[in-house]
Parts: structure tokens; sequence; C-alpha cells
């Protein structure tokens, strides 16, 4: 299967793309980070002996998704894996965020990712071979999380969208899958403005480990998948729990497993 994974410079993304290289799977891996695709690219060919392409695309521009689609198209013909791994978000009050974060945040989680399976899923259809959409979520799809308004409510969308594209494309050669993590030994919490207490990093799990669990999910067409129990329990909360008790739970965990720091992403240009 010939795979293409965005947000795959660090984290999930990155392991995601090792576990599918391991498995003999050729990818073309997405970010902004030239150097470090491209590095990544060269460690799973020497490791795995597949084929593996860097494109370095930043997923907030107009044309991303359409750029995307004709890279993959050139290098792979028939793509079978798409994963929409790339999001972000600072850790900040709403009225913190500038209308410009606000663009980008909506534009990398929301518009992006719903461009790019509108421009895959016809096209996995028209190859008719078994293919596999993967949406990154979170548990923030489901248990509200504390300073996350709106990174909360795009993973509200990302659940629902790909929901309702699982029951849509069930009868074709396409499955389409969420993956939800949680709390994950990544980046994203520095970039966002979070320092994790030590104790609490203890209950996180690596992205290595979330590759592995998510791996044979995606290949059965699971429609959620959602690694560690810790993270089945905050949405066991979201689901069960009216929303004031939920909040207010998810706001003492948070509280007692970070600090709020400055948020250290690449800001996006533009008014404030």
């Amino acid at each position: 299967m010939k795979v293409v994974i965005t947000g795959a410079s660090a984290g999930i993304g990155r392991a995601l793309a090792e576990t599918f290289a391991r498995h003999g799977h050729a990818a073309l891996v997405v970010a902004r980070r030239e150097a470090r695709l491209v590095a990544l690219c060269r460690d799973l060919g020497d490791r795995y002996r597949v084929a593996a392409y860097p494109l370095a695309l930043d997923l907030t521009h107009a044309d991303a998704a359409e750029v995307l689609f004709q890279e993959a198209v050139r290098r792979f013909d028939k793509v079978h894996v798409l994963i929409n791994n790339a999001g972000m978000s600072p850790y900040q009050d709403f009225c913190e965020l500038s209308s410009c974060d606000l663009r980008q945040i909506l534009a990398l989680n929301v518009q992006a990712l719903t461009e790019l399976c509108h421009r895959f899923i016809p096209h996995m259809v028209d190859h008719g071979e078994p293919s596999h959409v993967v949406n990154v979520g979170s548990v923030g799809g489901y248990a509200p999380l504390p300073y996350f308004s709106v990174y909360t409510g795009t993973k509200h969308y990302v659940r629902v969208f790909t929901n309702l594209l699982h029951h849509e494309y069930r009868g074709t050669n396409v499955r389409v899958s969420a993956l939800h993590p949680g709390g994950v030994l990544t980046e994203f919490p520095e970039l966002a403005g979070q320092r994790v207490r030590p104790w609490a990093q203890r209950g996180m799990l690596t992205p290595e480990r979330v590759a592995e669990l998510a791996y044979p999910a995606i290949l059965r067409g699971q429609r959620a998948i959602i690694p560690g129990s810790t993270n089945k329990l905050a949405v066991t909360v979201g689901k069960v729990l009216p929303f004031p008790w939920a909040i207010r739970i998810m706001t003492l965990i948070y509280r007692l497993s970070v600090t709020k720091t400055d948020p250290t992403y690449r800001r996006c240009q533009g008014p404030s």
C-alpha cells in the first residue's frame, strides 16, 4: 500500500510513518520542516528498504490540498492510505488567541483535513483497491479540554465528520477511521504552551506505542481508535457525565498535571 501522512516531521505522524514502513509500505511524508522530512525518508529507506518521499508544505495555504494530491499521484499513481495527522493549537484562553491564530487553527485542523478527504476519497473509490482514510482527532473530541476551546471544537468536528464518512463509504473499498489520542510524549505540549509534570508523564503513551496500537486497527477499518486505558477513561468522562461535571474533572486533571507556559509554535504572520 502507498501511504500519505501529514504532520510527519515529529510525534505521532513520524511514528506512523515508521510503523507503516516497517510493514513494507511506501510513504509520502508531509510537514513544513523539510530537513526533518528528508532525514526521516533517508532513515526509512536505509532501515526498511522502502520508498519514502518528503514534501515540505504548509497545509494552511489555500492550494495545499491540491498540491499534495497531485504530488501523491505523481509519486504513487494509486494512493491507498491517507492519514490526516497535522494539527495544532496553543494552550490559551480564547481571548488570548489572535485572529490570525484562529484562522491558522481552523485552516489546519478543519479545512485542510476536509479538503484532503474530499480530494483523496474519490481517487481511492475510482482505483477500487482496499484503501483507508485516517483522521487524527483527540480525546478532546469527546471530553472538554480547558484552555483548548477552539482546538476541542475542531476535534469534535473531526469525530463527527469521520463517523459520517465511515457510514457513507461503508459499502465501498474505502474504510474511514478516526484516531483519538490523548496525552502523548511528543513536542505538542511544549509547542502548545504546557509543561507536563513528571508524575503525569508516566501515564502518557509514547508516539511509537500509539502507532503500534493504531496500525492493526486502521487496517481493520475500525471507526474510532482510542489507544490506552487512560484515554479511554477520558473519553468515558466526556460520554457519560453532564458537561458541568466533565469540565470540572478535566480542569482539575489539567491543573494537577500541567503548568501553563508560553506557546512555542511558529506563530502565523498577520493582524492580531
